[in-house]
């Protein structure tokens, strides 16, 4: 009897693995799955952008020295000629005060000279043979002399160098406009063509990307581009076009700390009403090397190898087929399939998906 019933419950034990292992086989694999639809697919690459204004003035100090004043501050309205930077200019003072007194030293001994030898008379003495010919050309000789003019030339030149530095000593403002990047303070010493600030006029700016020079071989001026200004309250895009691209490569530093050659170029933004842009701000730029309409595009992710070619796994009457595929145009994330794809299908995301095989049933998750 107990026999009798070990045989029953083995049996049904049996079948209950039966059924369950008919479920498991027959039961749909979940799975991502894409409509196929035509759109455009594009290859782009973004670089990120500085605005600059159109006319931005650097100042620089002509000579060095020390910062006795900064008569500005960032943002401040300023006028042509007016006072930035003041540097300190009592050495050159103190260099023309002894140019002076030099000067005055040797008019003083030119004056004596002109004293002690009295032309006139010794004129009428030579006219009267007390005096020979040779002694009066000597002393015409050296009343008549340069030795003194050119000497006194010589310190009015050094004087008015040093009037001239006097006067290119402190920083004036070259155009009426706004200070920005101010970058020295009172007390500061700043050697001679050290940047002081600059200053914006006018309300026209330029974008200035640096692009990798792969890249720029391929970026041509009136190029239009998407630029890109990211807010909190959403990113705001609008267009622009490539104005000039720089004739030489220079070294940047990537942000992993690699030197890498760039070729700086200018754009010239369209600038939406109420948008707020500054020197400075940094935004997107967006450059577009190619395009394809009209295209059915899939995530290359959803690609596999298969034979020797290409591949995607296709939902058909609701199980998994592969399809062999032709690529077109293609960039970074997504494929254009030329040949073995229908508008509408639908496409297996992850081919790699776990028990995915032909004529699996298939359901969206």
């Amino acid at each position: 009897m107990k026999r009798k019933w070990k045989i029953i419950l083995g049996s049904l034990v049996l079948v209950v693995i039966i059924i369950m292992t008919v479920f498991q086989v027959t039961k749909p694999l979940e799975a991502g799955l894409l409509s196929v639809k035509r759109e455009s697919i594009a290859k782009t690459f973004k670089e990120e952008g500085i605005v600059r204004a159109k006319k931005e003035s650097q100042v620089y100090s002509v000579y060095g020295g020390k910062i006795t004043g900064v008569n500005v501050m960032e943002g401040d309205q300023v006028k042509h000629g007016d006072l930035l930077v003041s540097i300190d200019s009592q050495e050159l003072h103190y260099q023309i005060q002894s140019l002076q007194a030099q000067m005055r030293s040797i008019e003083a001994q030119k004056g004596l000279q002109e004293l002690t030898i009295d032309l006139e008379t010794k004129k009428l003495l030579y006219e009267a043979g007390v005096l020979s010919k040779k002694e009066y050309e000597e002393a015409a000789n050296t009343v008549n002399s340069d030795y003194y003019p050119a000497l006194i030339a010589v310190v009015k030149e050094q004087i008015n160098q040093f009037n001239y530095q006097l006067s290119q000593r402190n920083a004036l403002s070259p155009v009426s406009g706004t200070v920005t990047n101010l970058a020295v303070k009172e007390g500061m010493v700043v050697t001679p063509g050290a940047a002081l600030l600059s200053v914006v006029s006018g309300d026209t700016f330029n974008i200035e990307v640096y692009v990798l020079t792969e890249d720029a071989s391929l970026i041509e001026p009136q190029m239009p581009v998407n630029l890109i200004q990211n807010n909190k309250g959403g990113n705001v895009a609008f267009s622009g076009v490539v104005d000039r691209i720089a004739p030489s490569a220079v070294e940047k530093l990537s942000t992993l700390g690699l030197i890498e050659q760039r070729l700086k170029v200018t754009i010239i933004p369209e600038i939406p009403k109420n948008l707020v842009l500054k020197p400075g701000y940094a935004l997107d730029v967006e450059f577009t090397l190619g395009k394809a309409e009209n295209q059915l595009v899939v995530p290359k992710t959803a690609l596999f190898p298969y034979h020797t070619g290409d591949a995607l796994w296709v939902v058909r009457n609701g199980t998994a087929i592969i399809s062999s595929v032709k690529k077109g145009f293609e960039n970074d994330r997504n494929v254009a399939i030329s040949e073995g794809l229908e508008e509408g299908a639908l496409v297996i995301l992850n081919p790699k998906l776990a028990g995915l095989k032909e004529g699996k049933k298939i359901k969206a998750l």
